[in-house]
């Protein structure tokens, strides 16, 4: 059984009670759904910070922040992107329109242009994996033209407006499929024109998505920085999925562990959320399901580096399955709240039979998201899960390596990090999960930390030591293995670093 139809099950199986494990299509009820005009997530009302949302995936996420209610690029390089994660374009036969109002707010050397691209797709056409993809058609304002594809339009009025609405279309015509781009001024509404293109169907299939520069080439300082607000996507050629929505709680990774002292079995279980803002709750709720419902067995802290909120429970009752989810409320800009859930199930300790555990390594991310391998585990029910490092590599999801300083490698390596959740979330959500970081999850390419000295030489190879800041290094293993069983000895070694 696949885990949508698994999910699905669950919720008839629990009907009448508060169901967990529909994950954060559960939320869709509660206000994450797609409004009646074609709103897609809730920049608006986002408070402001790094993580955009659960509808969005940011390439790269460094390079994006939420501000003032807008998705706003933060680099000038090209190709800046965000991809709509609960929406794809499926169906040929069927129509779509995409609108979204587009303002510069900073020009360098010069300006990639912003706008759409639609049908970015991989080679297998599948949302996560197209989300790294290159291609499809672009629909934009470049150089003062309306640009639809290969063909373009000089705009009229204005010769390069600095805020507009930009609208896209598209619907079947006969044998070809016709795409129709045109813009308009954001303050007055006056026309800037419009485009056409006719082209073949299949060229509209695959993820949709938003572009700061178009033009890949352009390298720091040489682009423009652009804001995007009220993007909107409707129509039948689009499958809409918000089970497909990635947070706000990304996802959670639990072990079991028998403590051998008055503690019993000890269950520590980390939740993983995007960086939030300062106004923002940095609070999780764990609740576990009771023969009376959903019991509270109190709340976490995220981490404000890591974003993980991890909790310790003592005295676990390993005998029996326990459903349990993660509950996170969002605080919005305009005073009201949102609450999303993830859940899973901590399984009975297995006994009387041999261990069936299920062992990876190495994810590089050239078969993003391994999609054969995650399901082969949900069909095989492996007990335990253990990722034996390489939960990255340096060049997951493009867009360079930022090595220091600590805060802009902190969500450069959490941008890569997340891939892996992505991929396997729904696999480890209801089995213990063992996560140990190796070389490439700290970006180097050995690993002999000399007791957590700093590199002398400053290779990233077969020095001893970290080549990181210890604070990126302390992230990596928070994010990991802060839900492993309790250490030995928990002392850090040298720069602080965590064990």
């Amino acid at each position: 059984m696949d885990p949508l139809s698994r999910r699905v099950a669950l919720k008839i199986a629990a009907a009448g009670t508060t169901v967990l494990g529909l994950k954060d299509a559960v939320a869709a009820a509660e206000g994450t759904a797609q409004a009646d005009d074609g709103s897609v997530g809730r920049l608006e009302k986002t408070q402001d910070r790094v993580w955009l949302g659960g509808e969005f995936w940011a390439n790269p996420m460094e390079d994006w922040r939420v501000v003032d209610g807008a998705a706003e690029c933060q680099n000038t390089a090209g190709d800046r992107n965000v991809h709509l994660t609960t929406h794809q374009l499926t169906n040929p036969a069927g129509s779509f329109a995409m609108s979204a109002r587009i303002e510069r707010v900073e020009t360098t050397r010069g300006d990639g242009g912003a706008g759409f691209r639609i049908g970015v797709r991989s080679d297998i056409n599948e949302h996560r994996s197209n989300s790294f993809a290159k291609g499809g058609p672009r629909a934009g304002i470049v150089n003062g033209a309306l640009v639809l594809g290969q063909a373009s339009k000089k705009i009229e009025g204005e010769a390069n407006p600095q805020s507009f609405v930009l609208k896209v279309s598209g619907a079947p015509a006969g044998k070809q499929y016709k795409l129709t781009l045109s813009a308009e001024a954001a303050d007055t509404g006056k026309s800037l024109g419009s485009v056409e293109l006719m082209t073949t169907p299949d060229a509209i299939l695959g993820n949709v998505a938003v572009v700061n520069n178009f033009d890949p080439g352009l390298k720091r300082g040489q682009g423009a920085r652009y804001r995007f607000s009220e993007w909107k996507a409707s129509g039948d050629a689009f499958t809409i999925d918000q089970q497909r929505m990635f947070g706000p709680i990304l996802w959670a990774m639990y072990t079991l562990s028998d403590s051998r002292s008055d503690e019993g079995f000890v269950m520590k279980i980390s939740a993983l959320t995007g960086p939030l803002g300062a106004k923002d709750n940095h609070n999780v709720e764990l609740q576990i399901e009771q023969d009376s419902g959903w019991k509270s067995l109190g709340e976490a802290q995220l981490d404000s580096d890591a974003w993980t909120a991890v909790f310790r429970i003592a005295n676990w009752n390993e005998k029996a399955a326990t459903r349990y989810r993660l509950v996170y409320r969002e605080h919005l800009r305009d005073g009201s709240q949102n609450e999303t859930s993830f859940g899973g199930t901590i399984r009975a300790n297995p006994a009387g039979r041999p261990l069936r555990l299920g062992a990876l390594t190495c994810q590089n991310d050239y078969a993003f998201p391994y999609e054969p391998v995650a399901k082969n585990l949900l069909r095989l029910d492996p007990d335990m899960l253990y990722f034996s490092g390489d939960q990255l590599y340096e060049n997951h999801g493009g867009y360079g390596l930022i090595r220091d300083p600590a805060e802009p490698a902190i969500l450069n390596y959490l941008r890569k990090f997340y891939q892996h959740g992505w991929a396997f979330r729904d696999v480890m959500r209801d089995r213990p999960t063992v996560c140990i970081p190796d070389d490439h999850d700290v970006f180097q390419g050995n690993i002999w930390g000399e007791g957590g000295a700093p590199m002398i030489q400053g290779t990233t190879s077969s020095e001893g030591g970290y080549r990181e800041p210890a604070r990126m290094v302390n992230v990596v293993h928070r994010t990991n293995a802060g839900h492993h069983p309790d250490y030995f000895d928990p002392a850090p070694c040298k720069q602080d670093i965590s064990v």
